[in-house]
């Protein structure tokens, strides 16, 4: 691969890839349209071609079929000697796992990543994908190192081999901020435990976002070790960025120590805050001795996404929550946090789940057809079973899915680069 190449050669290639190549991050064809495009061996043979223009004819072809079939072929465009064409491979990769849903639009590897966290299509990774997105982390160039970590963070089911781990952190030191940030969150995502200790480092990088994107990953893989930076992060920036991440980040790791302060937070002017510690309540174990504080306190609060955690942090408690965290999936503007909430607390609410199948809302009922599917066991399967008549088109789309995930087989870890 060529690490550096004249500016004229650069722009006439670039050129040629937005004639040739689909829009960054559009949706693949439906099916009727893709069984018109060539078959797939002969885009294999288009693949291994020496010409450069029919390498990107047939990125081009595979960024319009879509589908798991895709992959390996994309897999083998992703080391091309060309950049746009490495950075194509990856976006379709990105594509096939992660396909933007209704009146939403994807339109970079890190809005698809946070997509990716409820809403990918769960298909099996080949290995030749795995070891080339991962060979992909140590790219010449910023921008395919980036939307490589973020695409293992989306395809590769955690926990990853050492190996594997081992690149992402290298990627933490990234000397492109960009890059550091995509490895962060995908060390959060797949929860690399040894990770902890660099991202705590991290937390005082020179670039505000990843310091951001650190916490947010030590919050990720609920780092025990991190409570004291954290904290000490909060203290010092209380009323800034950082601050509020701090303390998103001690809410999601849920220590017992942090419980005086989720408890002092609870009354904050900041509404981020309170949302924080009603969150850290919840996890923390401190929620049941709030139940009073918390039920009083619902009947003033105002905003929205506090009255979620509240319900959140009561239904944690074993007290009527759940119902509350339920009638938000119909706030499209909160249905995702929701959403987390419902997966978070899962089993013992499958039944009120469940009830909700019958939503008059498409909406709704697509979004507990997802929480099932991460939520898991017996009741899940019967209750997505039993719902095979599904009018709208899309709910039948993310039932399948749920379904999909209930009954993937253990999908093949990347081995590393080679």
């Amino acid at each position: 691969m060529q690490a550096h190449r004249g500016y004229p050669v650069r722009v006439a290639a670039l050129l040629v890839a937005l004639a040739l190549c689909t829009p960054g991050w559009a949706a693949p064809r439906s099916p009727e349209q893709a069984s018109a495009l060539p078959p797939l061996p002969q885009v294999a043979q288009d693949v291994a071609s020496p010409s450069a223009q029919v390498r990107r004819q047939a990125l081009r072809g595979l960024r319009e079929r879509g589908g798991p079939e895709t992959l390996p072929l994309l897999a083998a465009l992703l080391g091309d000697a060309e950049i746009d064409i490495r950075e194509g491979a990856i976006a379709g990769v990105i594509g096939v796992y992660v396909q933007p849903r209704a009146n939403r639009s994807i339109d970079s590897a890190a809005e698809a990543f946070e997509a990716a966290r409820f809403h990918d299509q769960p298909w099996s990774v080949p290995p030749e994908l795995s070891t080339a997105l991962v060979k992909a982390l140590a790219d010449d160039e910023p921008s395919v190192r980036r939307d490589a970590a973020y695409a293992v963070g989306i395809v590769l089911p955690p926990p990853v081999t050492d190996a594997v781990a081992f690149e992402i952190l290298a990627s933490l030191g990234d000397r492109e901020p960009s890059v550091r940030i995509a490895a962060a969150r995908a060390l959060g995502r797949l929860r690399v435990r040894d990770a902890g200790v660099p991202l705590i480092g991290r937390v005082n990088d020179e670039d505000l976002d990843v310091r951001l994107a650190s916490m947010r990953a030590l919050g990720d893989l609920r780092s025990d070790m991190a409570v004291v930076a954290l904290t000490d992060q909060f203290t010092f920036y209380v009323r800034g960025v950082a601050g509020r991440s701090a303390i998103s980040a001690l809410a999601a790791i849920g220590h017992a120590s942090s419980i005086p302060l989720f408890q002092a937070q609870t009354t904050s002017g900041y509404p981020a805050h309170r949302v924080a510690a009603y969150e850290g309540l919840a996890r923390s174990g401190g929620a049941a001795a709030a139940v009073p504080r918390i039920e009083a306190a619902m009947a003033s609060e105002k905003d929205t996404r506090v009255l979620i955690a509240m319900a959140f942090a009561l239904a944690s408690a074993g007290r009527d929550g759940v119902n509350r965290v339920l009638d938000a999936l119909s706030d499209r503007d909160r249905s995702e946090d929701a959403l987390a909430y419902l997966v978070e607390i899962g089993q013992p609410h499958v039944a009120a789940l469940a009830a909700r199948l019958n939503d008059p809302n498409p909406f709704v009922r697509g979004q507990i057809a997802t929480a099932l599917g991460f939520i898991g066991g017996p009741d899940a399967v019967v209750a997505l079973k039993d719902v095979s008549g599904e009018p709208d088109a899309d709910v039948r789309k993310q039932i399948s899915v749920a379904q999909m995930r209930l009954t993937r087989t253990t999908v093949v870890p990347a081995t590393g680069a080679p």
